[in-house]
């Protein structure tokens, strides 16, 4: 930005000390003063006042027509579209077009929208106006953001053609491909994996995906596939894209039906529909009743989410991930009793995974159910499994508060500290340790750190209440 105003206040230098020199009379006056404030203006960074400035003394002289062109660009430095469009068409007026004006043209055209008859032109574009390459750039990412991938495409493979992309760009790229055209898109996915930094889960995700299913008969296993991990990954208006592509050729892969309705639904949109008519096609598979449940979960509706994951668990009784989302359900609904009972068998179906045993005990803990016979076995257990880890050791502790031992549950805090001093579930258990031991200095301390801290956000939230309410 820095570099755009040098040169733009470079310009007004030149064209004053012409105006000095070929003058024969005063009259330039009236509008030098404007020039040289809209000089100084551009200096301080005022594009505003320049702007005014330049305009005003455009009006003053016929001959500084062609400051139009600079007008327009600190116009479009500021995303006044309207601005720079009319002096635009103010240098067609006085017939002053030019490369630099056509280039600065077709940049308003792409920030405004207006893009029809680009779309077999970009990579001209791209040659003829280097300039343009970060607008065209910010438009594919634009109309990748919008799952407009049928727009987003031509620009990134134009884009490739022509230019070295950004690393964000080329990873945008990629995915788009795999969305729209998972086989064609490997050479861009093993340049993503062949990166000299941290390689992306995702791309090797994919990469793998794909070439597993190459060899398949269907042309459309690689789309379910990448539809597929792309919801695995969070990235739902990708796995739209492929979901849909896929369901458009073969519309009875119900499974990719379920995981369509699924990614809508994370996005805002409804897919209800789309969960109801997997569920119907494929009445003997947990799979679209678990998705259902997360619907009714998101809509408020625990009971036609526990009716679903009822389903579920009767198809699939051996899913742990099942039963502990019954446990969560349960919760929503009252039901404690159902709820621990959820929760166990989570356990129980999968004892070698800490997960599960850490969420037993933390149902028992937040909900005093049980916490001597119940959380403390099921917090011991998930240390025991996962000895580096921050969250199960931080449960233990909290477990061993809630029974009154506080020598044993600091000792278990200040190593949980030890292993991640900026876990915030870790500061908030000391804060209400210390309080309890009547160090209020420190609880204040440790809940003041916790509150800073974003993760896990549950206990930041948790800490800014407790001060809100010390306050008080």
């Amino acid at each position: 930005m820095l570099e755009k105003l040098r040169r733009h206040w470079q310009t007004l230098t030149i064209t004053i000390l012409l105006l000095l020199v070929l003058s024969p009379s005063p009259i330039a006056q009236p509008f030098l003063h404007p020039l040289q404030t809209a000089q100084a203006s551009l200096k301080a960074g005022n594009l505003e006042i320049a702007i005014e400035q330049l305009e005003y003394a455009i009006k003053f002289e016929k001959a500084l027509a062609g400051l139009h062109l600079k007008v327009a660009e600190l116009a479009l430095d500021l995303d006044d579209m309207d601005t720079a469009s009319a002096h635009l068409d103010a240098l067609e007026v006085h017939n002053l077009q030019s490369h630099e004006a056509y280039c600065l043209r077709q940049r308003v055209n792409i920030r405004v929208g207006e893009t029809a008859g680009l779309d077999i032109a970009w990579q001209s574009l791209i040659i003829d106006c280097p300039e343009s390459i970060s607008y065209i750039e910010q438009l594919a990412l634009e109309w990748l953001a919008s799952n407009d991938l049928d727009e987003a495409l031509p620009i990134f493979e134009a884009l490739a053609r022509t230019t070295s992309l950004k690393p964000e760009t080329e990873e945008a790229y990629a995915y788009a491909k795999a969305a729209m055209a998972p086989v064609d898109s490997l050479p861009l996915l093993h340049t993503l994996a062949q990166r000299a930094e941290q390689t992306p889960q995702l791309a090797i995700d994919l990469i793998l995906a794909i070439e597993s299913s190459t060899n398949e008969p269907s042309p459309t296993y690689p789309l379910a596939q990448v539809g597929q991990i792309f919801a695995r990954h969070g990235r739902w208006n990708l796995a739209i894209s492929s979901l849909e592509r896929l369901l458009e050729i073969d519309p009875d892969i119900h499974e990719a039906r379920a995981y369509l309705g699924l990614s809508k639904d994370q996005i805002g949109q409804n897919g209800l529909d789309d969960l109801l008519a997997a569920a119907d096609a494929l009445p003997g598979q947990s799979l679209p009743q678990v998705f259902l449940a997360l619907h009714w979960l998101n809509a408020g509706e625990e009971e036609q989410a526990r009716d679903a994951l009822t389903i579920a668990a009767q198809l699939d009784p051996l899913n742990p991930a099942i039963a502990a989302q019954l446990g969560e359900v349960y919760i929503g609904l009252g039901d404690l009793v159902a709820a621990s009972a959820a929760y166990r068998q989570a356990a129980d179906l999968d004892p070698k995974n800490p997960a599960f045993w850490l969420l037993l005990a933390r149902f028992s803990n937040q909900y005093e159910v049980d916490i001597h016979t119940l959380a403390l076995p099921a917090a011991r257990n998930a240390v025991a499994l996962s000895t580096g880890d921050t969250a199960p050791l931080a449960e233990l502790a909290y477990t061993h508060f809630l029974l009154d031992n506080y020598i044993l549950a600091e000792r278990l805090l200040w190593r949980a500290v030890t292993l991640d001093p900026s876990n915030a579930q870790t500061q908030y258990y000391l804060g209400l340790l210390f309080d309890a031991q009547g160090n209020r200095s420190g609880a204040w301390a440790a809940m003041q750190l916790a509150s800073s801290l974003n993760a896990p956000e549950r206990y930041q939230v948790l800490a800014k209440r407790w001060l809100e309410l010390a306050v008080h």
